[in-house]
């Protein structure tokens, strides 16, 4: 069986897909890949629909030896991954483009240079049972993935069949194209802009609290994870803030706890929170959210709807004239998120 093992486990590696979606209304998050553009990207590049799964790593990536030769493509955060021949001459690995490596072939990948989360695909894609639909890993259920957690040494994740065969390549060999599509910018490791939408209960915030979320600087704490963002910086005051009942929430509310320090739901959050929603990141923005990494600054600036629709549909025009000028389109199934 066609397989990559894992010869040395990242911080924190799992299998994605594009989630779980109909399944909120009984308390499943939609999880799935954290930036799904890169995922969608990663897929795309080698013949995969974007529903198939992928390797997320976070902050720090694995070293993987494949069984056979594969098409492969590296997306979202930059770990600088090397191919390893079996005499060790490495090769550089280049990101947002397919990549055809032998078999036996090692990939080695690093601390991540910029971003947070480093995606890979393969060609046919990797082949873990489906719960509720989905490959997908929710850690804090144990569901999904590989065995519902992060992956760890010396294991084999088993890869499915793919239409598209892998070129004849020389013992050893690696062959990188000379294009790549170019994604969406990584966050700049000094601060970011994220774009919002003010939430319904925006208004129970002090006139000082409203004026401090969108003029100071906030950071992503070291307490964040895959459920969602906290973040430190100004106190945010809020009337009521213990007294609501829960209500819906979705990816990329932003909620205010009595502490005043916001938080940003992301891809594993619980579909209610009882925490008011002072604001909303906007959909052309999720994958620019989803490589922030704790330590980072963050500052939130103001859209309205209209724009933020406009902003979310020109990005996937851009990506999917991208995909055409590669001539990716027919490979793999657009779908918006």
């Amino acid at each position: 069986m066609t397989h990559v093992r894992v010869i040395r486990a990242g911080l924190s590696t799992t299998i994605q897909d594009l989630g779980r979606p109909g399944f909120r209304s009984i308390g499943v998050p939609l999880g799935g890949a954290m930036d799904r553009m890169a995922h969608e990207l990663a897929n795309r590049l080698v013949g995969n629909s974007a529903a198939l799964a992928t390797l997320e790593m976070t902050m720090s990536g694995d070293e993987l030896q494949w069984s056979h030769a594969a098409v492969i493509a590296v997306t979202g955060a930059n770990m600088a991954p090397v191919a390893i021949s079996g005499s060790g001459s490495e090769t550089a690995i280049p990101l947002n483009s397919p990549v055809t490596i032998a078999a036996k072939t090692r990939l080695r990948f690093h601390t991540a240079k910029q971003g947070c989360r480093s995606y890979l695909a393969v060609a046919g894609g990797f082949d873990v049972p489906q719960i509720m639909g989905s490959r997908a890993t929710y850690l804090r259920a144990a569901l999904g993935g590989f065995g519902g957690r992060v992956l760890r040494n010396d294991e084999e994740i088993p890869i499915a069949e793919s239409t598209n065969r892998p070129p004849k390549v020389e013992h050893e060999g690696v062959i990188c194209p000379l294009w790549f599509v170019r994604p969406i910018s990584l966050p700049r490791p000094d601060e970011m802009t994220v774009r919002v939408l003010r939430g319904c209960h925006f208004h129970r915030m002090s006139m000082i609290s409203q004026s401090d979320f969108f003029s100071l600087p906030f950071t992503i704490s070291p307490q964040s994870d895959r459920m969602g963002y906290r973040l430190t910086g100004p106190r945010l005051s809020s009337d009521g803030a213990k007294e609501m009942l829960s209500e819906g929430t979705a990816v990329g509310t932003i909620q205010l706890p009595a502490n005043g320090q916001p938080i940003i739901l992301m891809a594993d959050s619980a579909p209610t929170g009882g925490y008011p929603r002072i604001a909303h990141v906007i959909s052309a923005d999720h994958p620019v959210a989803a490589q922030l990494r704790p330590g980072q600054s963050v500052r939130f600036e103001e859209v309205a709807l209209t724009e933020a629709q406009q902003l979310f549909l020109d990005q996937r025009r851009d990506f999917e004239r991208a995909l055409l000028m590669a001539d990716l389109v027919s490979r793999g199934s657009s779908r918006l998120f």
